[in-house]
């Protein structure tokens, strides 16, 4: 059994909207980057099931070559290969093409893994792009897989609900962020054992780009106002004004 990853490295996600800084559309080069959060949901989703079923991983990835060293914690989790796409487009479709590309240079994948969506562009559609470019099934906000009498069963959660489905064949599988596949951190050992792997490099393929064009990039402004209730010797008559301004203003 082969299983790849689909890991993605961003922009840091945890810096404040407040000090953000766009340069060019994107954002500034000055911010650390890491790999997206759903995506390491994604990566331990993997190693779990590497683990289970005795199953080879390879983390595969579309980026610059600066990336090496962020994706190299994918592979200190507990990924076996790296393998690195060169290219600097943010087109969904030209990334789907040249992921897909990778992906046909290994041999025998049953199963890609990606996160839910990525942390910076937060479209959440190459993975089922890339689905269709494969000709896999693709079933997206996956908490849980096992496998079952030659067949996949996941669980697959909505904001209504959740569902159970069965599958067999390969298939393309968004992962979501649940408690029983909270990233690990890597050990010190697999940590330096990572940065002595080999990375497999390949040169951008060039795909269709979406009949799209972007027109701007904004922040939206964040204002906030701050406003101080009389003070009152009793605690509860403070609490009932405070619960009355937020109900005046629909916040309750």
């Amino acid at each position: 059994m082969h299983i790849v990853v689909l890991a993605k490295v961003v922009p840091d996600y945890e810096v404040p909207a407040g000090d953000f800084e766009l340069t060019n559309s994107r954002a500034h080069s000055r911010y650390k980057r890491m790999m997206g959060l759903y995506d390491e949901n994604a990566i331990e989703s993997g190693v779990q099931l590497k683990e289970k079923y005795s199953a080879s991983l390879t983390i595969v990835s579309y980026g610059i070559k600066a990336d090496i060293q962020v994706l190299r914690k994918a592979v200190a989790m507990g990924g076996e290969k790296l393998s690195l796409v060169l290219g600097g487009s943010d087109d969904p479709n030209v990334i789907a093409a040249n992921l897909k590309m990778a992906v046909e240079k290994l041999e025998d994948v049953d199963l890609i893994l990606a996160g839910q969506q990525s942390a910076d562009m937060d479209r959440g559609i190459v993975h089922g792009m890339l689905a269709e470019m494969l000709g896999f099934a693709f079933i997206p906000q996956v908490a849980k897989i096992e496998q079952e009498d030659g067949q996949w069963k996941v669980i697959q959660n909505t904001e209504s609900g959740s569902s159970e489905l069965k599958f067999g064949g390969k298939a393309v599988l968004s992962i979501t962020s649940v408690p029983e596949n909270v990233p690990r951190i890597p050990v010190v050992r697999s940590i330096f054992a990572a940065k002595k792997k080999p990375v497999v490099q390949l040169p951008e393929i060039e795909g269709d780009a979406m009949p799209v064009d972007e027109l701007s990039v904004d922040i939206p402004k964040m204002e906030s106002v701050c406003e101080f209730l009389p003070t009152e010797d009793d605690p509860a008559e403070t609490a009932k004004i405070l619960l009355g301004r937020l109900r005046e203003e629909r916040l309750i």
